[in-house]
């Protein structure tokens, strides 16, 4: 069951909605509405004279960091700027943004959710539960074949995510659409070498929104249809085109509630799984925690994970604070290691580690060096 949402992640949510609404208003008849109602949510929450009080009043506060309007304790919020000098919405909406999102109008019925991309109204677990629900009544092996897929298949070919998937004997999960206008050019589309999702497009920069994958490039232009990029400084290696006609994607909201957290959980799993002597299942007991890694006969010994990826300590510190978890030890991404000190003084009593301390640790465990 969900915690309901705090008046900060309503304002915060409120405010990413109104910046969406804003980047699509030439489009979107609706979006005009959307940015008056969530002007009146971030009123509730600030109280009288104390924030915007009109659309014309908030859209301008939206090109500047929250923690200049909309007082908070968490660094990293507070640092979040929503639109930039283009009226788009930032990639830290993507990180940061996504650790705050709630429903603001609970218990009543929400205009935005017939335009609006779900990872704005809802939060993670409601949208893995609409996904993964028709997977709820069958065996574990088809949960973590079902979860897995999605995270190693999230955009491609569609007729060849549709054999995938009937080979493997899952129903259809999410679903999956044409590869957006803003993450092609010329016919093209490139995937990130890190998630496979489809990477932005916007002049001649071809980028991963969710910037801790490191995906940045150049689009280079040569005769016709030969189109290259270039790596940025630090970025991964070069990926290959794909042509969009026939291709497919799951929408935003799986790519950054599931595909996202899930190449992590993917990985670790895969990196303990390659050590001799271990058993590593992945979403045990459909999702009970992420990780189970065991040694065959070994009645006693276990470990049990669970994977968190948050843009803010604090925001993840108050989750769990809620909502314990139940697996023994906490893991974060090894591109949030800044993180475990803010975590661990926070949260005395787990066991907190990254991705590849864990990997050691286990490692050792074992008898082995690695």
């Amino acid at each position: 069951m969900s915690t309901p949402p705090t008046p900060m992640e309503r304002s915060v949510t409120a405010a990413i909605r109104a910046g969406y609404a804003w980047s699509v208003r030439h489009e979107r008849r609706e979006a005009w509405r959307e940015v008056a109602r969530m002007t009146g949510v971030i009123m509730r929450h600030l109280g009288p004279g104390k924030g915007p009080t009109t659309p014309a009043e908030l859209v301008p506060l939206l090109r500047r960091p929250l923690g200049t309007w909309l007082p908070t304790a968490d660094e990293a919020l507070a640092e979040l700027v929503v639109l930039d000098e283009d009226d788009q919405l930032t990639d830290d909406t993507f990180g940061v943004g996504c650790d705050y999102t709630a429903e603001v109008l609970a218990g009543q019925k929400d205009p935005g959710e017939r335009w609006l991309p779900s990872w704005r109204t809802h939060r993670a677990e409601q949208v893995e539960h609409d996904v993964f629900k028709r997977l709820v009544a069958g065996t574990d092996d088809d949960y973590t074949a079902g979860r897995r897929f999605l995270v190693e298949n999230p955009a491609g070919h569609a007729k060849t995510i549709v054999k995938r998937r009937v080979n493997l004997g899952l129903p259809p999960l999410a679903e999956f659409k044409d590869i957006p206008n803003d993450r092609q050019w010329r016919g093209q589309w490139w995937p990130c070498p890190v998630c496979s999702w489809p990477m932005s497009v916007a002049s001649s920069l071809v980028r991963c929104r969710f910037t801790p994958h490191r995906a940045v490039y150049t689009l280079l232009e040569g005769d016709g249809r030969n189109l290259r990029l270039q790596p940025a400084q630090g970025s991964r290696q070069t990926v290959k085109a794909r042509t969009v006609e026939g291709a497919a994607c799951v929408e935003e909201s799986v790519w950054r509630y599931i595909v996202v957290p899930g190449v992590v959980e993917v990985r670790l799993r895969d990196r303990i799984a390659a050590l001799p002597d271990v058993d590593a299942v992945l979403y045990p007991g459909q999702d009970t925690y992420d990780i189970g890694v065991r040694r065959p006969g070994a009645k006693e010994w276990a470990f049990t994970l669970d994977v968190k990826d948050y843009s803010s300590a604090r925001a993840l510190a108050g989750k769990l604070a809620v909502r314990r978890i139940t697996a023994r030890h906490l893991v974060i991404p090894d591109y949030r290691g800044d993180q475990l000190g803010e975590l661990r003084q926070r949260l005395p009593d787990l066991d907190i580690s990254t991705e590849t301390q864990i990997h050691r640790r286990i490692s050792r465990a074992l008898g082995g060096t690695r």
